[in-house]
């Protein structure tokens, strides 16, 4: 299993620009630049985080040999603890992906003077 680089994660999100129509009414117009500023957040929020990633990869010690009988228990627990880390990673995951499936959904195309809306729990 390969993992990502931040630089790859990075690299794959999409860019955003406020997509208004110059001809959109006034107040269309400064919504959408109250949404374009907020997205900018998020995703300056987003990239910032992906940037304090950096994940080093686990190399065995040498030459430890077998592990002692009283840190048995603990190696189980932290063995415990690393397949809940992964199970939960897997879980936020799949739910991103189901998020991103739902804004990949809308069209981009269209400025309207309504809302959309999306039903997470549904």
């Amino acid at each position: 299993m390969t993992s990502a680089s931040p630089d790859d994660v990075s690299r794959d999100l999409p860019e955003v620009a406020p997509e208004v129509a110059p001809e959109a009414a006034p107040e269309l117009a400064s919504e959408a630049a109250a949404w374009a500023e907020a997205l900018d957040r998020m995703e300056d929020e987003l990239h910032g985080a992906l940037a304090q990633v950096d994940p080093v990869p686990w190399r065995p010690p040498i030459a430890l040999g077998p592990i002692p009988p009283e840190l048995q228990e603990r190696a189980t627990r932290l063995l415990e603890a690393q397949l809940h880390t992964i199970r939960y990673l897997e879980d936020v995951r799949q739910t991103t992906a189901r998020h991103l499936a739902a804004v990949r959904s809308v069209p981009r195309s269209e400025v309207g003077a309504h809302p959309v809306y999306f039903d997470l729990i549904g």
